[in-house]
């Protein structure tokens, strides 16, 4: 079977070298050299390996169009876990050398329930705590956690809401959807003190450090957590930059954390938060109408610096945000996302 090499150009301009054959995918081979580059799902439906293919020729095997829209396809993008060589490639990955580890990288972790609440008409928070004398949460807030149901073998990926602590904490939101597995397990058969198993964290989604450019944070549903998660961190770090985030649902019933977010406006001077209802009553107080029209408002309504952009919800939001982005000449350079893809939740 041929070989060939493939060279992974990091965004800080580092690389990593190693030998791949033609039959196996760009992820597998890594693992086989002990190279462990971003993955997670390693089923090309998540996008968390995706790279740009600068050099080289290869075959894409069965990917999501979501994960991989042809678009991007014809651009030159690949999922690592899908992308077979048949010549020697360079590919550029978007995150930085230190991302790359080489000795196993996902820590598994036990965990107990020790909270459990409906927090609107459709999204359920689940607290957990670590188990045992080990309590550091390693987190680069906006990565996820793969949560393993008890009593089965089904994994569901969440980011927690938390940012990195020493006290064992992970906070996860979660959306109920008609007869998904973690659904049925949230409403009926969770208990406080059982056992989770907890694997992680994974994922490249997260903030970038590009001097004190605004950040703005578009949110859909329960895309809230790992938004949450970055502003927290920007407060622990008593970050400069101005924020805005941007939360949006269909309802005045699925709006959650609205207590939290105010509490985090009043003790950030630098953050304004804007709960947007699409379908929104006249008693509504708040933004009326999509979060990509309230988004659009204000980007047109700037006389100055742009800003940086972190998208996280379902792929037509995010797609309808692109568009806005583009109207109002924000490059696709400045915009940082996480799509939602379809799950059996």
């Amino acid at each position: 079977m041929s070989t060939h090499q493939i060279k992974i150009i990091t965004q800080d301009g580092e690389s990593v070298s190693f030998n791949c054959y033609e039959d196996e995918d760009i992820i597998s081979a890594g693992l086989r050299q002990e190279i462990y580059l971003m993955a997670s799902c390693r089923e090309g439906g998540c996008a968390t390996c995706k790279g740009f293919c600068a050099e080289g020729y290869y075959e894409i095997g069965k990917v999501s169009v979501q994960a991989l829209p042809p678009e991007e396809e014809e651009e030159g993008q690949v999922l690592l876990c899908r992308c077979y060589p048949t010549s020697d490639l360079e590919i550029e990955v978007p995150y930085t050398y230190d991302r790359i580890s080489f000795s196993p990288v996902n820590l598994d972790l036990e965990t107990e329930v020790v909270g459990i609440r409906n927090v609107s008409c459709n999204v359920v928070e689940l607290r957990l705590k670590r188990l045992g004398a080990e309590q550091q949460i390693k987190l680069d807030s906006g990565q996820y956690y793969n949560l393993e149901i008890p009593g089965t073998s089904i994994i569901r990926s969440y980011s927690p809401a938390n940012t990195a602590n020493n006290r064992g904490e992970l906070d996860f939101l979660i959306r109920i959807v008609d007869q998904g597995k973690c659904s049925g397990f949230l409403q009926h058969d969770a208990y406080l003190g059982q056992k989770i198993n907890v694997k992680g964290p994974s994922g490249i989604f997260g903030l970038k450090e590009n001097g004190f450019n605004p950040r703005y944070f578009v949110a859909g549903g329960t895309g809230l957590a790992p938004i949450l998660s970055m502003v927290r961190r920007m407060h622990e770090w008593e970050e400069p930059q101005s924020c805005v985030i941007y939360f949006g649902v269909n309802t005045e019933e699925e709006v959650f954390y609205e207590e939290e977010l105010k509490k985090l406006a009043a003790e950030m001077p630098t953050l304004t938060v804007r709960i947007c209802v699409w379908k929104a009553s006249e008693s509504w107080t708040g933004e009326k109408g999509s979060v990509v029209d309230v988004l659009h408002r204000d980007l047109k309504a700037l006389d100055g610096v742009k800003p940086d952009l972190y998208l996280c919800g379902p792929p037509g939001m995010v797609d309808a945000t692109y568009a806005v982005c583009s109207e109002v000449g924000i490059p696709k350079e400045k915009i940082y996302l996480e799509k939602f893809l379809p799950s059996s939740n």
